[in-house]
């Protein structure tokens, strides 16, 4: 756990309020990227957030701190979109994966820039793959696709992968192939596109 995280638990646990905010600032868009591509619907992924930092309030001052508070909350934030996905109907909007947030959670942009493309055949057929891959990581099963989101979207190493599976760092790599393999399978009539 880094020392700047343990610190602000510590203060937290102490009755320090602001500490908790500047965790929650610290770590807002980081679990907001991970809910809405694990979800896809804005409105969904804002609540789910805000719902996480609701759980990490409730049961902070029962972390002992024997992992670290980041890979502790990615757990909450995956348990969380796990939960709510049992409990909901999928919604049919189409959000891409890789919509960039900044630190506060807002879209950098919702749509590649126009000059970006040549033409508007290009813009379709991009537009296009960017549905295809959304549906394709959507078809993984629970347990890849939050491995592949995490490592792929996340840039998680396979150690923390592994603690906040708890699993193996083996698992993990086992589960990213399996989730690699599944893309390329479903991906491969659409790889000329790119």
């Amino acid at each position: 756990m880094s020392t700047s995280d343990k610190l602000l638990i510590e203060k937290f646990k102490a009755g320090d309020d602001d500490s908790f905010r500047k965790l929650v600032e610290k770590y807002q868009s980081k679990v907001y990227s991970i809910v809405l591509a694990m979800i896809g619907d804005k409105n969904d992924a804002d609540d789910l957030s805000q719902e996480v930092f609701i759980k990490v309030y409730r049961f902070l001052p029962k972390f002992k701190g024997k992992s670290k508070f980041f890979t502790w909350l990615y757990r909450i934030t995956v348990n969380t979109c796990i939960n709510a996905k049992n409990g909901k109907n999928k919604k049919d909007e189409v959000i891409s994966l890789f919509t960039p947030v900044d630190e506060k959670g807002n879209f950098l942009y919702t749509r590649m820039p126009q000059e970006n493309f040549k033409s508007p055949i290009e813009a379709l057929k991009n537009r296009e793959l960017n549905v295809k891959i959304k549906s394709a990581v959507d078809s993984l099963s629970d347990g890849l696709r939050e491995v592949f989101i995490l490592r792929e979207i996340e840039d998680l190493s396979y150690k923390e992968l592994a603690e906040v599976f708890q699993c193996s760092e083996g698992t993990i790599k086992s589960r990213l192939f399996r989730a690699r393999e599944a893309l390329r399978e479903k991906l491969e009539p659409y790889l000329d596109m790119l």
